[in-house]
């Protein structure tokens, strides 16, 4: 099917079921989704990026980007913590095992919450406090298939906000391509990804699809110490936007230290101040990985992500 009939074939049939909120792909559905967080990074590495994480995803944390990079041999456990605005936080767990040879399998979870706030009644009395939160668990395998890696991976999505709660289900799909081209004296991996198909969360009387997101990249091994990184998002309830990162090794005899800078589109759209621009950086020992991205939000202030991966 030509890649132009894609996206209005999807949109008539989810729209048709209910599953998509009117206008999608572009700004004019923003704040009609619901499960927003499923949108947040997982993994320092590639919210220092740019969220650049289409072909370059690995590991247990590919599990939240592109499924297909969980492909690898070995047993993986990423632990990620992340301070974001106000008074906010999340983090996420993922392991990663092969069991089975060439499969890898993969569980996770991810958590959003904040301080307690104020609850009112009709009057504007208060009437005590609540803590809202969102959890989504997660299951998923890749697998090689000739020169691909195939990836999936199924979620079950819990948000409870108040004295309201709801559950649902989502699906990912993802697939990587390894040195499809040359660009100079570096190899050209190709993916892409479809993350949270499934039907929305109801709160109450309130139904909200969930955030369908649609992404592809590339990644230039510009040398075996430099990564190019471009992915091209396409989200529901936003316009598309793409994202580019840059990774630099510099390995020593006791292990490699990296420095990454990104640059996410979404991040610029309505905020005033620095926005747009990732920072970070890691240290990768034998067996032991971590990681650090600093993003700022303008006006809003800057969150920070910690990532600790251990290989067992």
């Amino acid at each position: 099917m030509p890649a132009a009939l894609a996206l209005p074939l999807l949109a008539a049939v989810r729209c048709e079921a209910g599953l998509l909120p009117g206008h999608p792909f572009s700004n004019a559905a923003s704040g009609t989704t619901s499960a927003a967080f499923l949108k947040l990074p997982n993994g320092a590495r590639y919210e220092a990026l740019g969220g650049a994480a289409a072909a370059f995803a690995s590991g247990p944390e590919a599990l939240f980007w592109n499924p297909a990079g969980l492909v690898g041999s070995g047993q993986d456990l990423s632990l990620s913590y992340g301070a974001l605005l106000e008074s906010a936080y999340e983090g996420a767990a993922a392991y990663r095992l092969s069991p089975l040879g060439p499969v890898s399998l993969a569980l996770g979870a991810q958590y959003l919450s904040q301080s307690a706030l104020t609850s009112f009644d009709s009057v504007g009395d208060p009437t005590g406090s609540f803590a809202p939160y969102d959890l989504a668990l997660t299951a998923g395998a890749g697998m090689p298939l000739g020169g691909l890696r195939l990836g999936a991976a199924a979620k079950l999505i819990h948000s409870s906000l108040a004295d309201q709660s709801a559950t649902t289900a989502a699906v990912d799909l993802g697939l990587q391509a390894d040195h499809v081209s040359d660009v100079g004296d570096g190899p050209l991996d190709l993916g892409a990804s479809l993350s949270n198909l499934g039907p929305g969360l109801k709160l109450g009387s309130v139904a909200s699809p969930l955030p369908l997101t649609i992404r592809g990249g590339a990644a230039w091994h510009a040398s075996p110490n430099f990564n190019f990184l471009l992915d091209l998002l396409i989200p529901v309830d936003q316009d598309p936007y793409v994202c580019i990162g840059g990774e630099a090794r510099l390995p020593t005899g006791a292990g490699d230290y990296l420095l990454r800078m990104g640059f996410n589109q979404a991040h610029a759209h309505g905020i005033d101040g620095l926005t747009g621009l990732t920072l970070g950086a890691g240290f990768d020992w034998p067996g032991l990985r971590l990681d650090y991205a600093w993003v700022p939000y303008g006006d809003l202030g800057m969150t920070h992500r910690v990532t600790l991966a251990f290989r067992l």
